[in-house]
């Protein structure tokens, strides 16, 4: 999305991404996200820290001028660009992003995010984890 696109009563658009970069490298954003997730699912009458995360992955098409060595070919869909893949809670409300290059192995996103659930979500350890790739389910304990 391009600057024009946002209203014309934000500041200077340099002042605007000073204190974007400085809050995402400070953790600052993720906090802020996983404070509202949390209150979100209170409301819907769930606990604060979901104990199921569900994970998929996309192959989705680059555009012409992304650069070659952020992109693969994904060799089962026979398509090029990039493979995004996420973990959600059962409310659908997201918990972890990994962005590969297509030809990254459905295991090692699965594994990555995996990493950034316990990570950012430190929870029970009998929490179970729901991952769908190639139209096969699985669970782990």
């Amino acid at each position: 999305m391009g600057w024009e696109y946002l209203p014309h009563d934000l500041p200077p658009r340099s002042a605007v991404y000073y204190y974007f970069a400085r809050w995402r490298d400070d953790g600052l954003t993720q906090t802020i996200h996983d404070l509202l997730r949390g209150r979100v699912r209170e409301v819907a009458g769930r606990a604060e820290d979901p104990s199921a995360v569900v994970m998929d992955s996309q192959t989705v098409h680059a555009a012409a001028g992304v650069p070659s060595a952020t992109t693969g070919l994904d060799v089962g869909k026979k398509s090029r660009g990039r493979k995004r893949g996420i973990a959600t809670d059962a409310l659908g409300l997201l918990i972890a992003v990994v962005v590969t290059a297509a030809s990254v192995h459905d295991n090692a996103i699965g594994i990555e995010l995996l990493d950034r659930v316990s990570i950012d979500n430190p929870g029970d350890p009998r929490s179970r984890i729901a991952g769908t790739h190639h139209r096969h389910s699985s669970l782990f304990s």
